[in-house]
């Protein structure tokens, strides 16, 4: 043999080409390689289905162990009841339908809070706090009255948001502001009053919210009938006309001021304020029923009070 033709028989082979290799597979496979490749099919399959059970089996094991630990290990101990003390601990306990042994998270606190504000009028809301030692806490926020519907032989009360608080109360206490509104729908203790004018809780609510957060005392009346021409009683004998709402609160310095400055100087004034007008006080020494339609203050028993002599509550306004 030549050099050539050692060298030939002696060369590794060279691997095939990509297109060798598709020829090749197009061919017809022998009985070996058949069962071969079933056999490596079969492999994957159970060592795909080994992977699926066992995925399962981990997710079920997870799940079985929180539900034993939240059923088993989160016991309710004992419940506390804190805050304001408007009715006692079993009472308040006994509303929210808890039991000790129950579990402490197999309960919504929305749903606990809203059946005791429901069922105990004077709580105003009830924040529940969970303890992982088992202990449930309760912290009451009391209600209170601010306003009442006068109904000619008893009182239906209304903490600020107008939540019943009492529907047939003989009497009302100091600081409570009898309200004229739409007709009265629905008046259940511990639920929401409901208006002819679904606005009105609305409005008595966001009235009262600007009466607290600017400290205004001694409101004795509110008269929502007519939203442009709101009218509250200041110490049962002076009106104010306010306009509306939405400006209500812009005008409290200059009313507050002008008021200081009657209590004063006329101590006893029984009238009308309108501040209907910015920055104006126009005082009428008559006396203007809260019921009755608006009316126009007449020119010659008013007297207009400007921004600055209503804030020098020495000097003293007569009326002309």
């Amino acid at each position: 043999m030549d050099e050539k033709t050692t060298k030939r028989r002696t060369a590794p082979a060279k691997r095939r080409t990509a297109a060798q290799q598709t020829v090749s597979r197009s061919e017809p496979m022998s009985r070996d390689e058949l069962r071969q490749q079933k056999y490596l099919e079969r492999r994957r399959k159970r060592r795909r289905n080994r992977i699926i059970g066992y995925s399962v089996a981990i997710v079920v094991l997870i799940i079985a162990a929180v539900v034993l630990s939240i059923t088993v290990f989160f016991k309710i101990g004992n419940i506390v009841v804190t805050g304001d003390e408007v009715y006692n601990s079993e009472t308040v306990i006994e509303a929210s339908k808890l039991n000790i042994g129950d579990n402490m998270f197999m309960f919504s606190k929305e749903e606990v809070s809203s059946a005791v504000e429901e069922a105990l009028p004077y709580v105003e809301s009830l924040a529940i706090k969970r303890s992982p030692t088992g202990k449930l806490t309760f912290i009451i926020t009391a209600a209170k009255a601010v306003m009442a519907i006068d109904r000619g032989d008893s009182y239906v009360l209304l903490s600020h948001n107008c939540k019943v608080l009492e529907d047939s109360a003989e009497a009302v206490d100091e600081g409570v502001a009898i309200i004229n509104t739409s007709p009265v729908v629905s008046t259940v203790a511990g639920r929401t009053a409901e208006f002819e004018n679904a606005s009105d809780g609305e409005t008595l609510t966001r009235l009262e919210d600007i009466l607290l957060a600017n400290s205004v005392g001694n409101i004795t009346q509110i008269d929502i009938t007519d939203y442009s021409n709101i009218k509250l009683k200041y110490d049962m004998r002076v009106t104010l006309k306010i306009g509306t709402v939405s400006s209500f609160e812009e005008k409290l310095d200059f009313i507050n001021a002008t008021l200081t400055k009657l209590d004063n100087d006329e101590p006893n004034f029984s009238g009308t304020v309108d501040f209907t007008i910015e920055n104006k006080a126009f005082i009428n020494f008559g006396e203007d029923e809260m019921t009755t339609a608006p009316a126009e203050v007449p020119a010659q028993t008013d007297e207009a009070v400007s921004q600055e002599t209503a804030e020098q509550p020495t000097e003293t306004t007569t009326a002309a």
